[in-house]
């Protein structure tokens, strides 16, 4: 995000600031003209604003909080996305934007041997992987029926500026 405004793009933020929402960094972004921030659930919006792209940071995360409540993860990260690709496919196709989703390398299961890619089988193995790949699922037979442009992003343990600490490290 930081980027993107740094280069003078317009950016809309929409947060519902659940608990792994950096909510100081809004402040931060809030000095720039470009920086638009709305804070609303993507379960619940009902149109988006005209973009080019659309990404898709929006998920309830950590295997342990999938596993003791995975009611939340169902929706945020399946009844979410779902909703977004339902107000893409709304659009006019001349006015669509291309849908970018930050997935897990955890929709492929455990690596036993060797290592998966794109083309690997999805084998998720907790509640909050299950979710992602039902996503992902989802974004790729709507991209089909729906002719909706989309990338699937699946990071591994991503680690970096104002990230929390056990995304390093799991606990």
């Amino acid at each position: 995000v930081k980027k993107l405004l740094d280069k003078k793009n317009t950016v809309i933020n929409i947060d519902a600031l659940t608990y792994c929402s950096d909510k100081e960094i809004n402040k931060d972004f809030q000095t720039y003209k470009k920086y638009i921030f709305l804070n609303k659930d993507i379960c619940t919006i009902n149109n988006l604003p005209d973009a080019d792209y659309i990404v898709n940071f929006a998920a309830e995360t950590h295997v342990d909080n999938s596993i003791n409540d995975n009611d939340v993860f169902i929706k945020s990260n399946i009844q979410g996305i779902h909703n977004l690709l339902k107000l893409i496919a709304s659009k006019d196709i001349k006015n669509r934007p291309r849908l970018f989703h930050i997935s897990t390398d955890e929709v492929y299961g455990d690596i036993l041997d060797g290592y998966y890619d794109e083309n690997s089988i999805l084998k998720p193995s907790n509640p909050y992987s299950a979710t992602k790949a039902s996503a992902d699922m989802l974004i790729k037979s709507w991209g089909r029926t729906y002719d909706i442009q989309w990338n699937i992003l699946r990071p591994s343990n991503n680690y970096g500026p104002l990230q929390f600490p056990e995304k390093l490290i799991p606990r």
